[in-house]
C-alpha cells in the first residue's frame, strides 16, 4: 500500500499473484494522494480515471482487476511467483543488454515527445544499435536460422 506501491509503479515490468492486493492509502488518513509521484506514475501506468478513482477512494485493487488494468504485466499463481520473475529476469540479462538498456532510455525519453520527434530520436537509436556486435550476431543468426547468443554489445 502507498509507499510500497510506489515502489513498484517504478519499475519497468511488473509480476503479481491472483492474491496480490494494491492500495494508495493515502487520503484514508488525511494526507493528499499525491506523495511520492502518484499523480505523476499512476496515471501513466493505468490511465487517468483509474488513478483518479484510486487515489480519491483508497480502495483496494485485487490481483486480477490490477492485471486488466495494467498495473501487472502478467499474474502467476503465489508460489511460482518468484521462479517468474527469476525467468523473466534470466529472459532480459541474456538478451540484448545495450538494446534493452536503449529502450528503456527511449521510453522515458519519448513521454513528452510529439511523434516526428520520436521517429527521428528512434532512428538515431536504431542506428546506434545497428553499430553493437550484438546487432551483428542477431542478424548473422537470422540469415542463419540459428538461434542467437547474446555478450553485450
Amino acid at each position: 500500500a502507498g509507499a510500497g506501491a510506489m515502489l513498484a509503479l517504478v519499475a519497468d515490468l511488473r509480476l503479481g499473484t491472483t492474491r496480490s492486493r494494491t492500495a494508495f492509502l493515502f487520503t484514508r488518513v488525511g494526507l493528499a494522494g499525491s506523495d511520492m509521484g502518484a499523480c505523476t506514475l499512476l496515471p501513466r501506468v493505468i490511465g487517468q480515471g483509474r488513478a483518479s478513482e484510486l487515489l480519491f477512494t483508497s480502495r483496494t485493487l485485487e490481483g486480477e482487476e490490477a492485471e486488466r488494468w495494467g498495473f501487472f504485466n502478467r499474474l502467476c499463481d503465489p508460489e511460482q511467483l518468484l521462479a517468474e520473475a527469476t525467468t523473466l529476469a534470466r529472459q532480459l540479462a541474456q538478451g540484448p543488454t545495450f538494446a534493452h538498456a536503449t529502450t528503456k532510455r527511449m521510453l522515458h525519453r519519448e513521454w513528452s515527445m510529439d511523434l516526428d520527434s520520436a521517429i527521428d530520436a528512434e532512428a538515431e537509436a536504431q542506428a546506434l544499435c545497428m553499430q553493437t556486435a550484438d546487432f551483428q550476431r542477431a542478424y548473422q543468426a537470422f540469415v542463419n536460422r540459428t538461434t542467437v547468443r547474446f555478450e553485450g554489445c
